[in-house]
């Protein structure tokens, strides 16, 4: 094989690497952002206040620093050392989540007032109404805040 053969073969190959880390990342800290951003606006202090300090600590840091956490601190605490992929991943999806909370949060405290006080009228309890009238809504509003993320996390990935 010539050094140009090697050379492409290896940028596919690292091409490929971040394709399958921005798709795993996204499939866990999707969901994870989505449960942190409604406990940021939940009316109960006691799931919003450590989420919230959760949210500020992760967001103040650059992710160098999650990533260097996930790799020297994490398996110090487990006992369990992780290889390079599930290290980077590990960093991307507390990054990413906390991201993503503050997205979801400020697109249901988006939302007119009403919305919530119309559900919660009609007899649906709060995480009924939550789910079935205002988190659809603040989601299609916080779509295109979404994708920025979503940009943003395939530039992390390399």
């Amino acid at each position: 094989m010539t050094d140009t053969n090697i050379i492409i073969g290896r940028l596919i190959e690292g091409f490929g690497l971040n394709v399958q880390l921005f798709f795993v990342t996204l499939l866990f800290s999707l969901p994870l952002g989505l449960v942190f951003g409604l406990m940021r606006v939940s009316p109960w202090g006691w799931l919003r206040g450590p989420v919230t300090g959760f949210i500020y600590l992760v967001r103040g840091l650059p992710l160098l620093m999650v990533v260097f956490w996930a790799y020297f601190f994490l398996p110090s605490i487990t006992g369990v050392k992780t290889d390079q992929f599930w290290t980077m991943l590990i960093a991307l999806v507390i990054f990413d989540a906390a991201y993503l909370a503050e997205i979801v949060r400020a697109g249901i405290l988006g939302l007119p007032r009403g919305q919530m006080e119309c559900a919660r009228s009609l007899g649906l309890p709060y995480l009924k109404a939550m789910r079935s009238v205002v988190l659809p809504q603040a989601l299609r509003n916080s779509l295109p805040s979404l994708v920025n993320q979503f940009i943003s996390t395939i530039k992390e990935t390399s």
